[in-house]
């Protein structure tokens, strides 16, 4: 179902409820979840960061690849996900940051009004019966805000990344049952241009605690061994 994120108003959604059975459902079809700097030490444990390059502004999004091709989440199996941390954009939802209806230089939390987590009905209400924020949709905005401040953040990182010409295009090579697949459209930070940097550049990195990140990315990436092991274990099932 197409999702439907709109503004969260107590006059329109006072009567909803989110449930949270089949907590990962709406990521079953994606193979990679944007995540954030401070995110890159906990994921980098489970997952390979990566960064992918949006053609139309020329940016880099640091993500998370749980799969080898689009619409495979490898990771979520028997409908858990096989990892010790999950990404924040992935805990968020039905919830979203989405542009106000009264202000469109501001953002408001949205809600997708077509999830199958959404109903009056089943799950955790949003206000009380006398049209108060509950703990839940608090803690829901919480995370919205945090998310959207240390993503911030994050384009500042990835900034400095692209000032020194870090990021580089790189097709990851896998061997799937004894078959040659490539992994195309990614970007790694290119371990020869950090040795190169000079001093002063490096000082600096270090300053803004940019390194910490930098080398948990460039380990995370031999987690794609994982995914080579299970899409070879799923298409040897399914053979």
């Amino acid at each position: 179902m197409t999702a439907k994120i709109v503004p969260l108003s107590k006059e329109q959604h006072q009567a909803l409820r989110v449930h949270f059975k089949q907590p990962f459902a709406h990521i079953a079809e994606e193979h990679l979840l944007p995540v954030v700097v401070h995110e890159f030490g906990p994921a980098a444990a489970v997952y390979p960061i990566v960064f992918v390059k949006n053609n139309d502004s020329n940016n880099y999004q640091p993500v998370v690849l749980l799969g080898l091709e689009p619409g495979k989440n490898l990771y979520l199996q028997d409908e858990q996900m096989q990892a010790t941390y999950v990404p924040i954009s992935a805990r968020n939802y039905p919830f979203f940051l989405t542009p106000d209806p009264e202000n469109d230089k501001q953002l408001t939390i949205g809600i997708d009004e077509n999830s199958p987590r959404v109903s009056k009905d089943d799950g955790e209400a949003l206000y009380t019966e006398q049209g108060e924020e509950t703990e839940m949709l608090q803690r829901a905005k919480q995370q919205l805000a945090d998310f959207f401040d240390t993503s911030r953040v994050t384009r500042t990182f990835v900034e400095k990344l692209t000032e020194l010409s870090l990021l580089e295009a790189k097709t990851l090579t896998v061997q799937v049952n004894g078959q040659k697949r490539e992994i195309n459209g990614l970007f790694l930070v290119d371990e020869k241009k950090l040795n190169e940097l000079s001093d002063e550049q490096f000082m600096e990195l270090r300053k803004q605690g940019y390194l910490a990140p930098i080398y948990a990315h460039m380990l995370s990436v031999q987690q794609v061994q994982r995914l080579t092991r299970w899409q070879s274990e799923k298409e040897t099932a399914q053979a």
